[in-house]
């Protein structure tokens, strides 16, 4: 196995088990806004469920850009500065209650998050987005600094600061 194998799946390990992002959105006035939501990754796509009483829900419906932060629990991580983290950018949808995904996204929810997704689900503010990251770069530590690329942005290219 190579180091970049190594990193892939040490950034496939934070992406899969994170039980949220960080969201930026930009804001009615312009500004950057950043709030949490908890996630599920499907089929290549990171899926939210968020409420109209959240200020991103908004943002996102105004415009799809959007900027998605995992990061390694602070008490697992040796060192703050070197805190495993990926960020990534791209778009947000809305999937439709109607639409063939939504069943399925929604029962891994359920399986990821419990009974509270009996609660949440048919409530008629919550709305399911797929966010298409199209850009991402992935920090494992101290000059260990790659670009996400590929289809899925499950491919790593060290990045070298010397170029």
């Amino acid at each position: 196995m190579t180091d970049l194998d190594d990193a892939r799946e040490d950034f496939l390990k934070l992406r899969d088990s994170a039980p949220g992002v960080q969201l930026a959105t930009l804001g009615e006035d312009h500004l950057p806004e950043v709030s949490y939501a908890p996630c599920v990754w499907l089929e290549g796509g990171c899926y939210l469920y968020l409420s109209e009483l959240s200020s991103h829900t908004a943002n996102l419906k105004r415009n799809p850009g959007v900027g998605l932060m995992m990061i390694e629990d602070a008490a697992a991580a040796p060192n703050p500065f070197a805190r495993k983290r990926a960020s990534l950018r791209g778009l947000a949808s809305l999937v439709a209650r109607e639409d063939d995904r939504f069943d399925r996204v929604m029962a891994t929810f359920h399986l990821r998050f419990g009974g509270v997704m009996q609660i949440i689900e048919p409530l008629p503010d919550f709305h399911m987005f797929r966010v298409e990251a199209a850009t991402g770069s992935f920090v494992r530590g101290f000059g260990q600094a790659y670009q996400l690329t590929g289809d899925m942005l499950d491919q790593l290219a060290h990045i070298d600061p010397t170029k």
